[in-house]
C-alpha cells in the first residue's frame, strides 16, 4: 500500500469517528424497556480510498450509511452496498483528472437548448 493510500485510509476512518464524538448520540439502532433509537443517517461525500473507510467504519458502528460522488467509475465500487444518491449531473463538466482523481466541479451556467 502507498504512503497516499494509508494515509487516505486513516482520514477515512478518523473523519467518522470525529463526527460520531461531535454527534453525541448513540450509532446504531437500540431498543430498550424505554423506547427505540433510530440509526444515525451518514452521508459521505466522495467514494475515493477515504470515503470507502468512512463507509465501511460508519456501516460497522451500525449507522444508515447513503454516499455520492462526481466521478461515475467509483460508484460501481459501492453502490452494491449503500444508498445511491446522485443528481442529475446536467452542468457538471471534467469530473476528475487523467489519474482519477476527483476535481472541482464548474456548473455550466448557460442554460441548454433543447428542442
Amino acid at each position: 500500500m502507498d504512503v497516499l493510500s494509508s494515509q487516505a485510509n486513516l482520514a477515512g476512518y478518523k473523519a467518522v469517528i470525529d463526527a460520531a464524538a461531535t454527534f453525541g448520540r448513540a450509532m446504531p439502532m437500540m431498543m430498550t424497556a424505554a423506547g427505540t433509537i433510530a440509526p444515525a443517517r451518514v452521508l459521505v461525500m466522495g467514494v475515493g480510498v477515504a470515503g470507502l473507510q468512512a463507509i465501511a467504519t460508519a456501516k460497522r458502528m451500525g449507522a444508515i450509511v447513503s454516499a455520492t460522488d462526481v466521478r461515475p467509475p467509483p460508484r460501481n465500487r459501492w453502490k452494491a452496498s449503500v444508498a445511491l444518491r446522485r443528481g442529475d449531473g446536467r452542468g457538471i463538466q471534467e469530473r476528475q483528472t487523467a489519474a482519477g482523481y476527483a476535481k472541482r466541479c464548474r456548473l455550466n451556467t448557460r442554460p441548454s437548448k433543447q428542442p
